[in-house]
């Protein structure tokens, strides 16, 4: 019974010396793109009638001469595909000379359909681009 309460107290003061002292336990590694540094993608539903909302937020490493979403899929929740919205100068899908853009897209589908999406993130820095395909969360068209 010793053991193990002096085990928990050793734990515990390793545990708050490591907080106090800013210790973090991920290790510092390379990354793993050259031009994304982070990106995300959800879908949520929108208020109006048969609509989803697909927002995204994408950084790069460094300012881009372009950065943002290439294209986003729609899929049934059943995996049947849908259609295909490709980043256009007028739909905000993407932008320009920036470090991060974070926008929304709306999709007009049916009412009580569920659907996800495949947003396919980029940046272009210096003349190279690198891309990845987040998969959002399944949700309910209004």
């Amino acid at each position: 019974m010793k053991k193990i309460r002096f085990i928990a107290i050793a734990f515990s003061a390793v545990l708050m010396l490591s907080v106090l002292c800013g210790v973090t336990a991920s290790a510092s590694t390379p990354r793993s793109s050259p031009t994304l540094n982070a990106y995300n993608a959800i879908a949520t539903q929108s208020s109006n009638t048969g609509k989803i909302v697909i927002t995204f937020d994408v950084a790069a490493n460094t300012i881009a001469s372009s950065v943002g979403v290439s294209n986003i899929k729609i899929y049934k929740s059943n995996g049947s595909y849908v259609t295909t919205i490709y980043a256009t100068s007028t739909n905000n899908l993407k932008a320009s000379n920036t470090v991060r853009h974070r926008a929304a897209y709306t999709y007009t589908g049916t009412s009580g359909t569920y659907y996800y999406a495949e947003v396919t993130v980029f940046a272009t820095i210096d003349g190279v681009t690198d891309s990845r395909t987040i998969t959002t969360n399944t949700v309910k068209a209004p």
